[in-house]
């Protein structure tokens, strides 16, 4: 398609088009570099890598969906040590995940704060990451912060998912208590109050060292970003295997954690293991769709990190010979792309039972859009008589409506819930919730849950 395809739409300008707030791509491209998202990196980044992990993933996620920049003022240029960035500092790690180094901050634009501020710094909201063991959120005021004193990276991802969604819906929908409404999760017990002294969890002892993702898309990627940032004495130890037949296309860009522009084109599965392979992780790549036919090898990593497309696909996790699965599932639609679905294997429910098979989706509504009325005709202009341009637009309008933040929250709970197990807390065979309103979570226990024996390290905290 000329100008714009399934393939280059950005995931954020989507989302423009199918709300209607546009009457071409181009308005809707310029609607959102119109976002912009600020950053207070203040004091205490150096001797934490929860805060550096959340200062990573707020770059890192928030570029991909803020189009007018992230910027970053960096109270103190420490040096680096979590993962992504070991032996870089705070600015040139902000750099190097597509942020830019501001010396002031502005009024009109929403600020998360990071670390510990001289003074409240300037913001049309203002919100600070905080986080404390497994429990990770949003505090209005200084006073209302964590201690934020047991390190666990997880939760430093989760609240600069929280805050990253909050920033979100305040410029795009301008909601007023976006950022200022009390905002945080235990990855401990989901669906307490995260404040509460059991929320906390332990000392995080142990960490997962075989692992297979399915599906290297914006789930995947997550899951591998967040990986990342784990403590792992020994990252050596760490044996991943790395499903997903596909090549990466411009769109994965606005939403997969491991890809930019020089990753175009080339096979999903290569790109994430280079990237994983730097940090010492070892991996090893399969190239073919996950399907009736796959069965896990004795050899191969017990452990499945499932984040595919496809509910077809999720009912074969059952059949592979996965000692666990854990599955997440994420909205695609205007209405539901804050929302995610997270279960777990061997539980209560099958594969089957748990993505039962639903009607397609009709992507006509969406097609009848201005942005994409706007295309139809523009196609029709070029198009020869009688060739069919209709379907090419239902096409490009089908596609999902995505967020990084929305996937870097749930692979905060992906690998809690094995985690979890690996310290003696409890399994969850479902997690529903929605950063729409992120204090409403429904959760259940899984009372067959399987051991924690797919394979563990020990973690440097």
């Amino acid at each position: 398609m000329p100008g714009i395809d399934s393939d280059n739409l950005h995931r954020t300008v989507k989302l423009q088009m199918d709300e209607g707030r546009a009457a071409s791509p181009e308005e809707a491209q310029s609607m959102a570099e119109s976002y912009v998202l600020q950053i207070e990196a203040g004091a205490g980044l150096r001797d934490s890598i929860t805060r550096q992990a959340a200062l990573l993933t707020a770059v890192n996620a928030g570029r991909r969906a803020f189009l007018g920049g992230v910027r970053v003022r960096v109270r103190e240029d420490a040096p680096m040590s979590a993962g992504w960035a070991a032996g870089q500092s705070a600015a040139a790690a902000v750099r190097s995940f597509g942020g830019t180094i501001a010396d002031s901050l502005d009024e009109r634009y929403p600020t998360l704060v990071v670390g510990n501020e001289p003074a409240p710094p300037p913001g049309s909201i203002t919100a600070r990451l905080t986080w404390d063991g497994w429990r990770g959120g949003l505090a209005r005021l200084p006073d209302e912060r964590l201690p934020e004193a047991a390190e666990f990276p997880l939760s430093g991802v989760l609240a600069a998912a929280l805050g990253v969604s909050e920033a979100f819906q305040h410029v795009h929908y301008g909601f007023a208590d976006a950022g200022l409404r009390p905002s945080g999760l235990s990855l401990w017990l989901p669906g307490a109050d995260w404040r509460s002294a059991e929320a906390q969890g332990p000392p995080c002892l142990y960490l997962p060292s075989r692992l297979w993702l399915v599906g290297l898309g914006h789930l995947g990627q997550a899951y591998a970003w967040t990986l990342g940032l784990l403590p792992f004495e020994e990252t050596s130890d760490v044996t991943l295997m790395l499903q997903d037949y596909d090549t990466v296309t411009q769109a994965n860009t606005s939403t997969g954690m491991l890809t930019d522009d020089a990753a175009v084109a080339r096979k999903k599965t290569r790109v994430v293991a280079e990237r994983l392979e730097r940090l010492g992780f070892r991996t090893s790549i399969t190239e073919r769709v996950f399907g009736e036919n796959t069965m896990r090898l004795p050899s191969e990593p017990g452990l499945a990190l499932a984040g595919v497309d496809q509910r077809a696909t999720r009912r074969f996790l059952g059949n592979a010979g996965f000692g666990s699965v854990i599955d997440a599932a994420l909205g695609g639609r205007k209405d539901n792309y804050l929302d995610m679905t997270i279960r777990s294997f061997p539980s209560s429910m099958s594969t089957g039972a748990a993505w039962p098979e639903l009607p397609p989706e009709n992507a006509e509504e969406l097609a009848g859009q201005p942005a994409y009325r706007d295309i139809e005709r523009r196609l029709a202009a070029e198009a020869g008589i009688g060739e069919d341009v209709r379907c090419g637009v239902v096409a490009v309008a089908g596609r999902a409506v995505a967020a990084a933040f929305v996937g870097c929250a749930a692979a905060a709970f992906v690998l809690s819930e094995e985690m979890r197990t690996l310290h003696g807390g409890p399994s969850y065979e479902a997690l529903d919730f929605s950063l729409r309103t992120p204090d409403r979570v429904r959760a259940v226990r899984n009372e067959l849950a399987a051991a924690p024996h797919q394979g563990f390290t020990r973690s440097q905290t």
